[in-house]
Parts: C-alpha cells; sequence; structure tokens
C-alpha cells in the first residue's frame, strides 16, 4: 500500500502509480509549482483504464475504449443483474406476514388510510413502504397480522419487489465506490461479489422492511464520502463537480437519517472527514507553499455549511411535514401526540365537554414537556421512598388516567365536596368552575387516592420529590392541595370561542401549572422512564423551579366530561397545532422509545443476540413462523464474507502497527498531507474501517435489545477493509505475476459464491421440514 511501486490512490482528480508510469509525474510536469493539480473526471477514468492490469489495456487505442466500456457500463451491469436474480428470486416465497413486516406494513397502511401512528423510527422508510403499497393498489384495510396469510387482494410481491430494488442498487454503488477509492479491478470484484452474496442484507431486501432503504442510503452516502475524499484531493470543491457531490452528500445524509437515526453514524463518518478536511485548509490559510486566500477559505465553510447541514436538516424536516400533512385522522398512535393535534385530527377520540372546568369534573391531564404524555396511576406502589401508589405518565389512553376536580382540604373539613353524594352532613357543589389561583385536589377516579406529594426523594431524578396517589378523601392530609397557576391560553380561530374568560380553566386550550401548596413545587415531567416495576412509563416529579416557561411543568386538559355544566351549542374549533412544536415532541418521543428498548430480565428473548456474536456468526435469527408448511428464513451471514471480513480487520490492525513502526525508523516517509500513498492509506483502509468502528461500537455501549440485523450497515464497510487487505497482501506484491493473483483472487470469488449456493435454502427459503436443513448448520450454535 505504502510502496512507490503500487497501483496507488493519489492526489488529483485521481492519479494512479504503476510501475512506471505515473500520472502524477505527468501532471507536475505540466505545472511544476503545483503539488496537487486539478483532474476531471475523465482523466481519473482513463488513469484507472491505463493501470487496469487484469484487463491488460493500454493507454491508446481500442483496448483502453473497450476497458472503458468494461469498467463504466458492462462490469457494474453484469454484476448488478445477478444481485437482482438473487434478491428478486422466490419472494412469493412467504405467503405469510414474516417478522418485521408485521409492524411496517402496518405503518405503510396507516398512511394510506391518513390514521396517525407512533414509531420510534423517523418516517422516510414508513413513506416509502406506504408508496409501495399504494402502487401495489393497496387500500390500507390489511393490518399486517403477525404471521397472518396475506388475501388475495393484498399485492405483497409488488411491495417487497420495490424494498428489493433498494438492496438491488447497493451494488453498483458498491463496484462504482470501490472504483474512485482506486482499487484494482481484482479487488473491486471481490469487493462487490462479496456486498452481492452477503446473506443477511440479501435476505431483508426479500421483505416489507427498512433494513435495505437504511443499507442504500448508508452505501450512496459512502460512496459519496469516496468523491469528496477525490475532490480534496483535485482541489475543486469550489467548482460545479464539487457543489454537485456536497449537494449530493446532503441529499444523501437526509435521507439515511429519515429512514433510522442509526444513519447518523455514517453522517458522523462524514463530519469526521470534513473536520479533517478543514483543519487541512486552516493550515493552508497559514502556509505559503500551499496558501489559499481568505475568500477561499470562507467558501469552503459556507459550502459545507449549506450542503451538509442546511440541506441535510431541510430534508429531514420535509419528510416529518409530509408525514403530518398525510395523518390526518384519528389512529392507534393519538396517546403520545399533544392535545392540540389530536384535536385537530378528523374522528378525535377527544371527549369534548363544556368549554370551562368545574370541581368535579372528570378529566385526565397532558403534559406539555417534552414526553407529552397523560397523567397516570395504577395499582402499583414504588418499591423504595414512600412505597405507595405510583402516579407516572402514558402514552396511552385508559381509564386510569381520569382524575376528578375535588375542592381543597379546608372545604373537606367543611364537608363541602364536588365527588360525593349528598347527604344531611355534606354539601356537595357540583357545578362551580376552577379559577386561576384556586386550590383544589385531584382525585383519581378508578382508585379514588388523591394526587399527593411530600419530602421524599423521586424514584429516578432523587433532587426532587417524589409523587404518588396516597389515602382517600377521608384521610386526606395538607399535602393533597394543589394550586392552579394559568400560563396562557391557546386561542381558537373562530370567533366563537376567541373571548373566553382567562381566568377560567378551558380544555384543550389553557396551560397551566399545578404548585403543591405545601413544598412550593410544581407537578413535572422528566422524560425519564421507570425501570420493568414501573412498566417503563415516563416519571412524575415535584420540581422546584423558577422558570415559568418551564414546559415540563406545564399542563393541559384533554378530555372533559362535567354533566351538571352547560354543553356548547357550537362545534368547538380547536386552535392550529405549531409544526414546530410538533416536531419537537415527536422527535423526543422517539427518543425516549428508543431508550426503553432494553432487555426485559424476566423474559428470555430467543431472537435477540449479542454484539459480540455477530462478527463470528455464532447466532442467527429465525424470521417468522417455522412450521413444516411454511417457508422458512434464517437470517444469517455468509461465512466467506463475514467471516472473511472478521479476519481482515484483524489483520489490518496488524498491518497499521506495522506502518507505524516503518514510519517511526524513515523507512516510510509521507512527505505532506497531500502525500499519494497517504492518502490512498486513508482511502482504502481507514475511511472502511472508521466507518466499521462507527457502526459497530455504539451497539456495544448502548444498553438497548439487540438483534443480528443492526450489524448490516457495519458488515458493509467491513467486506470494504477485506478488500483492501487483498489489495494490499495479494494483488500488489504480485501484480505483475499475474497466475498468483488470478488464482488467489479466483479462489476468493469461488469461496464468496459457492458458500452462498450452499447455504442459499436459509435465505431464498426453506419449502420443506427444518430437519431436510440441518446439513446447512456450519456452526452448531446455529438454530435452524
Amino acid at each position: 500500500m505504502e510502496t512507490p511501486q503500487a497501483n496507488t490512490y493519489a492526489s488529483g482528480s485521481a492519479q494512479y502509480v504503476s510501475g512506471d508510469y505515473d500520472v502524477s509525474q505527468r501532471i507536475r510536469a505540466s505545472a511544476p509549482d503545483r503539488t496537487f493539480a486539478l483532474v476531471d473526471e475523465e482523466a481519473e477514468l482513463n488513469a484507472i483504464i491505463d493501470k487496469t492490469s487484469n484487463l491488460n489495456l493500454s493507454s491508446k487505442g481500442r483496448k483502453s475504449n473497450l476497458g472503458e466500456v468494461f469498467i463504466k457500463y458492462i462490469n457494474p451491469i453484469l454484476l448488478t443483474a445477478v444481485s437482482a436474480f438473487f434478491r428478486l428470486y422466490r419472494l412469493d416465497g412467504s405467503k405469510h406476514v414474516t417478522w418485521d413486516e408485521a409492524h411496517f406494513g402496518k405503518f405503510g397502511s396507516h398512511y394510506i388510510k391518513h390514521e396517525f401512528y407512533f414509531d420510534v423510527h423517523p418516517p422516510l422508510g414508513k413513506l416509502l413502504v406506504a408508496l409501495s403499497g399504494y402502487l401495489a393498489g393497496s387500500n390500507g384495510e390489511f393490518t399486517f397480522p403477525s404471521s397472518g396469510s396475506y388475501p388475495e387482494d393484498v399485492n405483497y410481491v409488488a411491495m417487497r419487489a420495490f424494498n428489493c430494488i433498494f438492496g438491488i442498487l447497493c451494488t453498483p454503488l458498491a463496484y462504482k465506490t470501490a472504483v474512485v477509492l482506486g482499487f484494482s479491478q481484482f479487488s473491486v470484484w471481490f469487493i462487490t461479489l462479496q456486498v452481492i452474496f452477503e446473506m443477511v442484507s440479501l435476505t431483508l431486501s426479500k421483505f416489507i422492511l427498512l433494513d435495505s432503504f437504511l443499507l442504500f442510503f448508508t452505501v450512496l452516502s459512502f460512496y459519496c464520502l469516496a468523491h469528496i475524499h477525490r475532490l480534496r484531493m483535485s482541489n475543486t470543491f469550489l467548482t460545479y463537480d464539487g457543489i454537485k457531490w456536497l449537494s449530493i452528500t446532503g441529499l444523501s445524509i437526509g435521507c439515511v437519517c429519515s429512514v433510522k437515526w442509526v444513519g447518523m453514524f455514517v453522517t458522523a463518518l462524514i463530519g469526521f472527514y470534513i473536520i479533517y478536511d478543514l483543519l487541512i485548509k486552516t493550515y493552508q490559510l497559514r502556509s505559503k507553499k500551499y496558501h489559499i486566500t481568505v475568500l477561499e477559505y470562507l467558501l469552503h465553510w459556507l459550502t459545507r455549511i449549506v450542503t451538509l447541514i442546511i440541506i441535510p436538516f431541510v430534508l429531514y424536516l420535509s419528510f416529518f411535514k409530509i408525514h403530518f400533512a398525510l395523518l390526518t385522522r384519528s389512529g392507534p398512535g393519538d396517546g403520545s401526540t399533544s392535545t392540540l393535534l389530536q384535536a385537530n385530527l378528523e374522528d378525535t377520540s377527544i371527549k369534548i365537554g363544556p368549554r370551562s372546568v368545574g370541581y368535579g369534573s372528570l378529566v385526565t391531564l397532558r403534559s406539555q414537556g417534552l414526553s407529552p404524555n397523560l397523567l397516570h396511576s395504577h395499582p402499583h406502589n414504588y418499591p423504595e421512598g414512600s412505597q405507595q401508589q405510583q402516579v407516572t405518565t402514558y402514552g396511552f389512553k385508559d381509564n386510569n388516567n381520569e382524575f376528578v376536580f375535588e375542592f381543597d382540604l379546608q372545604n373537606g373539613l367543611n364537608n363541602h365536596f364536588a365527588t360525593l353524594e349528598a347527604d344531611e352532613n355534606t354539601t356537595v357543589e357540583y357545578d362551580r368552575l376552577v379559577k386561576d389561583g384556586n386550590t383544589v385536589r385531584l382525585v383519581h377516579s378508578n382508585r379514588g387516592c388523591l394526587l399527593h406529594s411530600h419530602r421524599v426523594a423521586a424514584a429516578i431524578t432523587k433532587s426532587h420529590f417524589e409523587v404518588s396517589c396516597y389515602a382517600n378523601l377521608a384521610n386526606s392530609d395538607s399535602k393533597d392541595d394543589w394550586v392552579i397557576e394559568i400560563q396562557g391560553h391557546e386561542k381558537s380561530p373562530s370567533p366563537d370561542f376567541q373571548n373566553e374568560a382567562t381566568d377560567e380553566l378551558h380544555p384543550i386550550s389553557t396551560n397551566f401549572r399545578l404548585r403543591h401548596k405545601v413544598l412550593g413545587c410544581y407537578l413535572a415531567t422528566t422524560g425519564k422512564a421507570y425501570p420493568a416495576w414501573g412498566f417503563q412509563q415516563g416519571e412524575v416529579i415535584c420540581k422546584n423551579t423558577v422558570l415559568k416557561q418551564d414546559k415540563n411543568t406545564w399542563w393541559n386538559i384533554e378530555d372533559h366530561v362535567n354533566e351538571y355544566l352547560p354543553n356548547i351549542t357550537t362545534k368547538y374549533v380547536p386552535p392550529k397545532p405549531r409544526f414546530w412544536k410538533e416536531f419537537i415532541l415527536i422527535n423526543y418521543g422517539m427518543m425516549a422509545s428508543n431508550n426503553a428498548l432494553v432487555p426485559d430480565p424476566n423474559k428470555y428473548d430467543n431472537l435477540a443476540s449479542e454484539w459480540w456474536e455477530w462478527p463470528i456468526l455464532r447466532a442467527g435469527l429465525r424470521m417468522g413462523s417455522w412450521s413444516a408448511n411454511q417457508a422458512k428464513y434464517f437470517l444469517i451471514g455468509n461465512p466467506a464474507v463475514t467471516l472473511f471480513s472478521t479476519f481482515s480487520l484483524g489483520v489490518l490492525a496488524i498491518y497499521y502497527v506495522v506502518v507505524l513502526w516503518r514510519w517511526q525508523r524513515q523507512k516510510l516517509v509521507y512527505q505532506n498531507v497531500f502525500d499519494t500513498n497517504l492518502n490512498q492509506l486513508i482511502a482504502q483502509s481507514i475511511l472502511p474501517v472508521s466507518g466499521w468502528i462507527l457502526h459497530y461500537l455504539p451497539f456495544i455501549l448502548m444498553g438497548r435489545v439487540t438483534y443480528l440485523h443492526h450489524y448490516v450497515p457495519a458488515q458493509y464497510f467491513a467486506t470494504f477493509v477485506a478488500g483492501c487487505i487483498l489489495e494490499t497482501l495479494i494483488y500488489k506484491p504480485f501484480k505483475n505475476h499475474r497466475v498468483v493473483v488470478w488464482v488467489a483472487f479466483g479462489i476468493s470469488y469461488t469461496i464468496t459464491v459457492g458458500l452462498f449456493l450452499y447455504l442459499s435454502p436459509l435465505s431464498l427459503g426453506m419449502t420443506t421440514s427444518a430437519k431436510d436443513y440441518n446439513h446447512l448448520k456450519f456452526f452448531s450454535s446455529w438454530m435452524i
């Protein structure tokens, strides 16, 4: 890799060194004062063709033209056709809803029926699923029940084919990426074949899932990064070609992050490279030899901010805009959204009662904080602290969310109530309105206990006070009293409701706080979730705060029922939700839901696997039913791909040690950051191994439940590392010994394809009893 005689990725748009031919020398001869020159893509391609030894091409004549045709068109088309055949083969093999098709197919149906839903992932992948359903003629009525049979009127094969296209397109992108990074055609074919016959991604591409979308945009982003590296070496960022590729990179980043948040990992890879590039530009600003002007320096910053920050963010934002625009009807995700958004949905489930809340009103209270769930209590106690009944926030609607406004303790001592039946000793008042500054008690409708706080540390956020549901009206004390503090009102667009009293509590539109009368703290949410004993529901605390704008302490009334107050005669028109608020809330809700996806120690998940099992293929995953009369799929990697790439990662670590030792002993000299050999090292090994680390390390560190398919993007980068090892240890040392190169690469191709063909029933579908496929157990730990 570091030897000057090697076929080398170099500075310039593309400079390649092989034998006596040196494109960089030609450039320096024509422009001796420049260390790196501007070379267009045609020059790059010609240089590749000139030195692609396995095609034996020269720089002139018909052979050169034929080689160009093969490299640019015939080779990628041929490889893409092979990829398409195996991915499209037997898409109808499973006639049942398989694995996570139950989730993502259902989300697509919600879009088609315009029903609001909530999911832990951004919307782009599910929008694409919905598009596939729409193009396939789906009316959205099929709900994709797990393991359910597809009805005749659901063209699930067409939907799977749409998903499959994205898996197929990874093949030409991998080929083109390897070419741009300067690999020989031997290594380009090796990398591309490994991508084609990687069995996990191939299997996933056959179903209605998000993984093919995620992998495609990850692959596209890395392809763009290869071009960014080329642009840096040719110093052409500020040309049309540079702006074009920076813009495409920004679009790709926006898309990959809009499918799943793990798209942030490839975004980080690009981000680290851009930081490295800008540090070089800062060095050039002060350098005399490689000087750039202040204007050029500022333009470099501006182009990157616009293309790599603003464009991705606007695109990410746009997909949520489409998400909200399509989901106009009430659906299963209502409970996790703000009251205003729900109230504006068709067929909303909100109980819209009288426009003023009174004592005796049955209500639900929704937090205005970043976790906009409903105040909730259930018959389970805190395991520590007061050990009284838990108070939480909950994202789904049930009757444990219902509370009733009651008069304060002093009124109770005087036998004045709003929730009891009248007798000779009790005065009952059902129609007095709740106003700003009133002291109230909140009675849990199901359990009869009262919302309560005391000087006991909260279960998770120890710096604040615990909130519980405690005692009843007969045993109430002063710590059940809360003071209403109205913060503001959202105005209805209807003139009939724009003059409502500002000192009264109105459902849907009034934002208020509840201050504990004894402690002075405010009822609040933290956005954190209780562990298994609290069913992963949201933490509720009593919080000391001086900030009136602390939205975690703001609440609003959602459902309101009071038969003793006059109902409105005109249909209430709710205020319009603000997009920015809903955008922030839904993203925070996604984050909270992702954080809650932790393994349950009391349950065994036979589909889950550990991060260390993925690179060594210790555990696979059974997709769907395993009955004899259904097609069965076992999600596992191709040993020739996964195991060799894992081995290559270890070899590369040793190689780096050797390179550092040689560099320290001055047997290997890198002249500067524009050095040809250094930039080949970056292109062919440092970028892929960095991509692998960024896509693998987070799953080691995070506490969430993990599955084999999480390794797919990391495996893609590991494949390039494998290609780098063959390029460095086989092609370059023996490129003048054609037989050695042909035999070595021929064996690698044969093993990759041969092992896939042997294990192909695992990916293409096992149609008979699983016992008939026991011979395919490459390792005893495979649960075939």
